[in-house]
């Protein structure tokens, strides 16, 4: 397992000791639970030119599966006043 040292302001220790004290847990749980979150939010992101390396028959055919679910999507809500895609 790595290491490595973050300096983290006095007020948000604090503030990670608290929810640590809560919860029952060590401070570096905390910490570990907070970046795991933080990562599975980021992992819808796409790489930077994951686009541009396709082919331009590849991007039209993702373009049109887009579509399809967009439609798809569209007429299976049940708030029909909602937001088109």
């Amino acid at each position: 397992m790595g290491s490595t040292t973050v300096h983290i302001p006095d007020g948000i220790l604090q503030k990670v000791d608290a929810i640590a004290r809560r919860r029952g847990i060590s401070r570096n749980r905390v910490v570990l639970v907070s970046l795991e979150a933080e990562i599975a939010r980021d992992c819808g992101e796409w790489p930077d030119a994951f686009f541009t390396a396709l082919s331009a028959e590849d991007r039209e055919v993702l373009a049109e599966a887009t579509r399809e679910l967009e439609a798809l999507t569209s007429t299976r809500r049940k708030n029909r006043g909602a937001v088109v895609l």
